[in-house]
Protein backbone atom coordinates (compact mmCIF):
# COMPACT_ATOMS: atom_id res chain seq x y z
CA UNK A 1 0.00 0.00 0.00
CA UNK A 2 2.58 2.23 0.82
CA UNK A 3 4.25 1.70 -2.72
CA UNK A 4 1.28 2.16 -4.44
CA UNK A 5 0.17 5.54 -2.44
CA UNK A 6 3.79 7.52 -2.97
CA UNK A 7 3.87 6.33 -6.53
CA UNK A 8 0.14 8.12 -7.00
CA UNK A 9 0.80 11.10 -5.10
CA UNK A 10 4.37 11.50 -7.24
CA UNK A 11 2.59 11.10 -10.20
CA UNK A 12 -0.53 13.64 -9.48
CA UNK A 13 1.74 16.64 -7.43
CA UNK A 14 5.84 16.89 -7.12
CA UNK A 15 4.93 20.03 -4.45
CA UNK A 16 7.32 20.41 -1.64
CA UNK A 17 4.22 19.77 0.78
CA UNK A 18 3.74 16.43 -0.12
CA UNK A 19 6.98 15.56 0.04
CA UNK A 20 7.44 17.14 3.47
CA UNK A 21 4.61 15.49 4.50
CA UNK A 22 5.67 12.02 3.57
CA UNK A 23 9.47 13.35 5.05
CA UNK A 24 8.02 13.57 8.60
CA UNK A 25 6.03 9.99 8.28
CA UNK A 26 8.44 8.24 6.72
CA UNK A 27 12.13 10.15 7.64
CA UNK A 28 14.29 9.67 4.73
CA UNK A 29 17.84 8.22 5.45
CA UNK A 30 20.79 8.87 2.81
CA UNK A 31 21.34 5.96 0.27
CA UNK A 32 24.91 6.32 0.54
CA UNK A 33 26.22 6.92 3.89
CA UNK A 34 22.78 6.53 5.99
CA UNK A 35 22.51 10.22 6.95
CA UNK A 36 19.45 10.80 8.59
CA UNK A 37 17.33 13.42 6.84
CA UNK A 38 18.20 13.17 3.02
CA UNK A 39 17.61 10.64 0.45
CA UNK A 40 20.76 12.12 -0.16
CA UNK A 41 22.87 14.24 1.92
CA UNK A 42 24.55 16.99 0.81
CA UNK A 43 28.68 15.37 1.28
CA UNK A 44 27.71 12.17 -0.77
CA UNK A 45 26.14 14.41 -3.42
CA UNK A 46 29.78 16.22 -4.29
CA UNK A 47 31.04 12.69 -4.24
CA UNK A 48 29.36 11.94 -7.64
CA UNK A 49 31.43 12.25 -10.86
CA UNK A 50 29.47 14.34 -13.01
CA UNK A 51 29.87 14.04 -16.69
CA UNK A 52 31.06 16.70 -19.30
CA UNK A 53 29.05 16.52 -22.49
CA UNK A 54 31.14 18.45 -24.18
CA UNK A 55 34.13 15.85 -23.27
CA UNK A 56 32.27 12.85 -24.45
CA UNK A 57 31.80 10.91 -27.67
CA UNK A 58 28.96 12.87 -29.48
CA UNK A 59 27.10 10.34 -30.59
CA UNK A 60 26.78 7.45 -27.45
CA UNK A 61 28.25 9.64 -25.06
CA UNK A 62 30.88 7.13 -24.36
CA UNK A 63 32.82 9.34 -21.41
CA UNK A 64 36.29 7.49 -22.14
CA UNK A 65 36.57 8.71 -25.86
CA UNK A 66 37.52 12.49 -24.64
CA UNK A 67 34.95 13.95 -27.61
CA UNK A 68 35.72 11.77 -30.22
CA UNK A 69 33.33 9.37 -32.15
CA UNK A 70 34.08 6.27 -30.38
CA UNK A 71 34.71 3.17 -32.49
CA UNK A 72 31.97 1.40 -31.39
CA UNK A 73 29.90 4.51 -33.29
CA UNK A 74 32.47 4.87 -35.54
CA UNK A 75 31.65 0.95 -36.80
CA UNK A 76 28.11 0.72 -36.46
CA UNK A 77 26.17 3.86 -35.81
CA UNK A 78 23.41 3.83 -33.19
CA UNK A 79 19.74 4.20 -33.98
CA UNK A 80 19.42 7.09 -31.91
CA UNK A 81 21.13 10.45 -32.80
CA UNK A 82 22.34 11.01 -29.43
CA UNK A 83 22.82 9.76 -25.90
CA UNK A 84 23.61 11.74 -23.10
CA UNK A 85 24.04 11.06 -19.31
CA UNK A 86 24.60 12.97 -15.81
CA UNK A 87 27.04 11.00 -13.76
CA UNK A 88 29.49 7.76 -13.95
CA UNK A 89 28.06 4.72 -12.62
CA UNK A 90 30.29 4.31 -9.45
CA UNK A 91 30.54 5.02 -6.10
CA UNK A 92 27.66 7.22 -4.57
CA UNK A 93 25.75 7.04 -7.75
CA UNK A 94 26.21 3.46 -8.33
CA UNK A 95 24.06 3.42 -4.65
CA UNK A 96 21.46 5.98 -6.07
CA UNK A 97 20.68 3.84 -8.96
CA UNK A 98 20.40 0.43 -7.38
CA UNK A 99 18.37 1.94 -4.36
CA UNK A 100 16.13 4.05 -6.62
CA UNK A 101 15.43 0.89 -8.96
CA UNK A 102 15.82 -2.33 -7.03
CA UNK A 103 14.60 -0.97 -3.73
CA UNK A 104 12.11 1.05 -3.75
CA UNK A 105 13.94 4.35 -3.22
CA UNK A 106 10.88 6.69 -5.02
CA UNK A 107 11.95 9.22 -2.84
CA UNK A 108 15.35 10.10 -4.93
CA UNK A 109 12.59 11.04 -7.84
CA UNK A 110 13.35 14.63 -6.87
CA UNK A 111 16.16 14.56 -6.51
CA UNK A 112 17.18 12.78 -9.79
CA UNK A 113 14.47 14.86 -11.99
CA UNK A 114 15.96 17.98 -11.01
CA UNK A 115 19.28 17.47 -11.63
CA UNK A 116 18.33 15.88 -15.44
CA UNK A 117 15.87 18.95 -16.42
CA UNK A 118 18.69 21.06 -15.64
CA UNK A 119 20.87 19.05 -18.02
CA UNK A 120 18.69 18.18 -20.39
CA UNK A 121 18.11 21.90 -20.16
CA UNK A 122 21.86 22.88 -20.82
CA UNK A 123 21.71 20.11 -23.55
CA UNK A 124 19.95 22.51 -25.79
CA UNK A 125 18.26 19.94 -28.25
CA UNK A 126 14.72 20.56 -29.40
CA UNK A 127 11.78 18.00 -28.29
CA UNK A 128 8.57 17.21 -29.09
CA UNK A 129 7.94 14.87 -26.23
CA UNK A 130 9.36 12.25 -23.44
CA UNK A 131 8.86 8.47 -23.63
CA UNK A 132 10.39 6.34 -20.70
CA UNK A 133 11.75 3.28 -21.29
CA UNK A 134 8.79 0.48 -20.70
CA UNK A 135 9.11 -2.45 -18.21
CA UNK A 136 7.97 -5.90 -19.06
CA UNK A 137 4.99 -6.77 -17.50
CA UNK A 138 6.39 -9.58 -15.55
CA UNK A 139 9.17 -6.79 -14.08
CA UNK A 140 6.52 -4.11 -13.41
CA UNK A 141 4.55 -6.48 -11.46
CA UNK A 142 7.40 -7.46 -9.49
CA UNK A 143 9.11 -4.06 -8.58
CA UNK A 144 5.98 -2.69 -8.57
CA UNK A 145 7.06 0.60 -10.21
CA UNK A 146 9.05 1.61 -13.10
CA UNK A 147 11.16 4.05 -12.24
CA UNK A 148 12.20 5.05 -15.41
CA UNK A 149 8.50 6.28 -15.99
CA UNK A 150 8.63 8.30 -12.56
CA UNK A 151 11.81 10.10 -13.43
CA UNK A 152 10.62 10.69 -16.88
CA UNK A 153 6.86 12.06 -15.72
CA UNK A 154 8.60 14.49 -12.82
CA UNK A 155 11.10 15.39 -15.65
CA UNK A 156 8.69 16.28 -18.22
CA UNK A 157 6.68 18.69 -15.29
CA UNK A 158 10.03 20.71 -14.98
CA UNK A 159 10.40 21.17 -18.64
CA UNK A 160 6.82 21.77 -19.54
CA UNK A 161 7.31 18.83 -21.98
CA UNK A 162 4.67 16.55 -22.65
CA UNK A 163 5.37 12.52 -20.78
CA UNK A 164 4.10 9.73 -23.57
CA UNK A 165 3.74 6.95 -21.14
CA UNK A 166 2.19 4.40 -23.61
CA UNK A 167 3.73 5.59 -26.87
CA UNK A 168 6.71 3.41 -26.70
CA UNK A 169 5.46 -0.40 -25.46
CA UNK A 170 7.58 -3.70 -25.25
CA UNK A 171 6.52 -6.45 -27.11
CA UNK A 172 8.74 -9.41 -26.05
CA UNK A 173 9.72 -10.06 -22.82
CA UNK A 174 13.68 -10.05 -22.32
CA UNK A 175 15.94 -11.12 -19.42
CA UNK A 176 17.51 -8.87 -17.19
CA UNK A 177 20.67 -7.13 -18.81
CA UNK A 178 22.75 -7.48 -16.03
CA UNK A 179 25.68 -9.59 -16.51
CA UNK A 180 25.32 -10.28 -20.51
CA UNK A 181 27.92 -9.69 -22.69
CA UNK A 182 27.46 -7.02 -25.21
CA UNK A 183 26.91 -9.02 -27.28
CA UNK A 184 24.08 -11.09 -25.94
CA UNK A 185 22.71 -7.49 -24.48
CA UNK A 186 22.28 -6.59 -28.05
CA UNK A 187 20.25 -10.20 -29.23
CA UNK A 188 18.30 -9.95 -25.96
CA UNK A 189 16.40 -6.57 -27.03
CA UNK A 190 16.31 -6.95 -30.66
CA UNK A 191 12.33 -6.19 -31.78
CA UNK A 192 11.44 -5.93 -28.20
CA UNK A 193 9.36 -2.65 -28.45
CA UNK A 194 6.95 -1.13 -30.89
CA UNK A 195 6.00 2.66 -30.69
CA UNK A 196 2.73 4.59 -31.79
CA UNK A 197 3.33 6.00 -35.57
CA UNK A 198 0.65 8.18 -34.89
CA UNK A 199 2.08 9.94 -31.97
CA UNK A 200 5.53 9.94 -33.04
CA UNK A 201 5.42 10.63 -36.90
CA UNK A 202 7.99 13.42 -37.39
CA UNK A 203 8.15 14.02 -33.87
CA UNK A 204 12.06 14.30 -32.05
CA UNK A 205 11.70 12.13 -29.00
CA UNK A 206 13.49 12.02 -25.62
CA UNK A 207 13.90 8.34 -24.13
CA UNK A 208 14.67 8.57 -20.59
CA UNK A 209 15.93 5.54 -18.56
CA UNK A 210 18.13 5.57 -15.23
CA UNK A 211 21.33 3.51 -16.66
CA UNK A 212 23.05 3.12 -19.95
CA UNK A 213 25.57 0.64 -19.97
CA UNK A 214 26.42 -0.82 -23.88
CA UNK A 215 23.10 1.64 -24.87
CA UNK A 216 21.52 -1.98 -26.56
CA UNK A 217 18.16 -1.17 -24.98
CA UNK A 218 18.07 2.35 -25.67
CA UNK A 219 18.97 1.64 -29.35
CA UNK A 220 16.37 -0.84 -30.04
CA UNK A 221 14.22 2.17 -27.95
CA UNK A 222 15.49 4.35 -30.78
CA UNK A 223 15.30 1.87 -33.01
CA UNK A 224 11.12 1.06 -32.45
CA UNK A 225 10.45 4.93 -32.46
CA UNK A 226 12.53 5.68 -36.15
CA UNK A 227 10.25 2.84 -37.74
CA UNK A 228 7.34 4.67 -36.22
CA UNK A 229 8.40 7.76 -38.51
CA UNK A 230 10.49 9.66 -35.60
CA UNK A 231 12.60 12.67 -36.84
CA UNK A 232 15.01 12.70 -34.44
CA UNK A 233 15.27 10.22 -30.90
CA UNK A 234 17.50 11.74 -28.38
CA UNK A 235 18.31 9.63 -24.96
CA UNK A 236 18.50 10.66 -21.38
CA UNK A 237 19.97 8.36 -18.65
CA UNK A 238 21.12 9.52 -15.13
CA UNK A 239 24.04 7.08 -14.72
CA UNK A 240 26.48 5.83 -17.75
CA UNK A 241 29.29 3.32 -17.86
CA UNK A 242 32.00 3.27 -19.55
CA UNK A 243 32.34 0.75 -22.57
CA UNK A 244 35.13 -1.77 -22.22
CA UNK A 245 38.23 -0.70 -24.00
CA UNK A 246 38.63 -2.61 -27.14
Amino acid sequence: MLNSLQTHEIKANDSSLVWKFLDVLFPPFCCSCGDLGFELCPECIRKISILDYQKVCPICGDFSNKAKICRKCLKSKPNFDQLRSWGEYSGVLRNVIRKYKFDHGIGLTRFLSVLSAEFIRSWEIDIDHIVPVPLSNSRLHQRGYNQSALLASSISRNLHIETKLHTLTRVKETLSQVGLSSKERQDNVFNAFMANSVENYDKSVLVIDDIATTGSTLNECARALKNAGAREVFCYTVAKTPLPKT
